[in-house]
């Protein structure tokens, strides 16, 4: 059964962190005029059938055919609610996942959309679109950066219609900047297949992996560091140390730390928040984040000490661990990105969209 299929593929890429982080990426299958697409909030590995959204693909269709508001909130928020309606009946307390339109548009029966930190570091690098040129030829769509929800799917429907008169066949991967991969196919075993030859390809391109053993480091002044963020943020704060090699190497300077500064994607963002603190050794802790807090109008996730390493900051165990886990990821990507030009951050306007974005904010929360 095509559901018994797509619970099963959902579940054992859901369970490789190389590819699945926090509940992050989604899946879908089509069985006649209805798509199975993964719920909001849900998590690849532990889904099961009931974690998935039914819809109404000729409702979603017509999605790209209406004229919405140019303003964004405006815009969005009338998306939403044409894709909340193209539910079908019995599936209204589920909310699908924000890139369904996008698994809507590809005629393959699967498809399978990931942001392993390995992908992201072509789509996160400089050189990222002609590298993939170099190595997948005319076997892929590369998609510029864009607004996410209705103008990343626009902007896909048009690019998709183009590779099919110039291909003569559907396009089974799309490769998004600063966002992640989108691969389709009518098998298991040919999602499968594209996936492998993908990540392999990325591999033999790197000039290193990134150095994630343990370092010795001031205990003390981490002890005192965490002691003093507990009394500013509040005591139920959880503050979570990383001081491995990688993290100890971008926290030498400010300079070094540069790539981490700024948000590689969408998920960056949302669990890291967008903009991480660099703490010069001399600096009061304090002061710092009253200063940022002033700026950005909230405290960040991540602080990057000088000298020796990154705070991963929240207000539950569950969160600290999680922006831990992300920000990691965003240390593999700036690392990865080396290989492919160097790094390339989301712009300012992309980061200040994905910050107000609705479908984020109720992301964040689900997590």
């Amino acid at each position: 059964m095509i559901l018994d299929e797509l619970v099963n593929f959902s579940n054992r890429y859901g369970k490789r962190e190389d590819l699945v982080l926090a509940g992050g990426g989604n899946t879908s299958a089509k069985q006649g005029n209805v798509l199975y697409v993964k719920g909001s909030g849900t998590s690849l590995a532990a889904i099961t059938a009931e974690g998935f959204v039914k819809m109404d693909r000729s409702l979603l269709a017509e999605i790209f055919t209406k004229d919405y508001p140019h303003e964004d909130s405006a815009r969005e928020a009338a998306a939403l609610a044409d894709l909340m309606a193209a539910r079908l009946p019995g599936e209204e307390s589920k909310r699908p996942s924000v890139e369904t339109t996008l698994h809507s548009l590809f005629p393959q029966t699967f498809v399978l959309h990931l942001h392993p930190a390995l992908v992201n570091g072509l789509t996160c690098g400089q050189a990222g679109a002609e590298t993939a040129r170099m190595l997948f030829g005319d076997k892929f769509l590369w998609i510029g950066s864009c607004r996410p929800g209705y103008i990343l799917a626009k902007l896909c429907s048009m690019e998709m219609e183009k590779y099919l008169l110039r291909a003569g066949k559907p396009v089974s991967t799309v490769i998004l900047q600063n966002h992640g991969i989108f691969i389709a196919a009518d098998t298991v075993k040919e999602l499968d297949e594209i996936l492998f030859n993908v990540m392999s390809a990325l591999e033999k391109k790197l000039n290193r992996q990134p150095d994630f053993s343990a370092q010795t480091c001031d205990t003390a002044r981490v002890e005192s560091f965490i002691s003093k963020a507990i009394e500013f943020y509040g005591e139920k704060t959880c503050v979570l140390f990383e001081g491995c090699a990688e993290a100890s190497r971008f926290a030498q300077s400010r300079q070094t730390a540069l790539p981490l500064l700024l948000s590689f994607t969408p998920d960056h963002i949302v669990y890291c928040k967008a903009f991480p603190l660099f703490l010069d050794e001399s600096g009061d802790l304090k002061c710092e984040l009253l200063k940022y807090s002033k700026k950005n109008g909230y405290l960040p996730k991540i602080i990057l000490a000088e000298g020796l390493g990154f705070f991963a900051v929240g207000q539950s165990e569950r969160e600290a661990k999680t922006a831990k886990l992300l920000f990691n990821d965003a240390m593999k990507v700036a690392v990865y990105s080396e290989s492919f030009g160097g790094p390339l951050h989301m712009s300012q306007d992309l980061t200040d969209f994905i910050i107000n974005w609705e479908v984020e904010s109720y992301r964040q929360k689900q997590n």
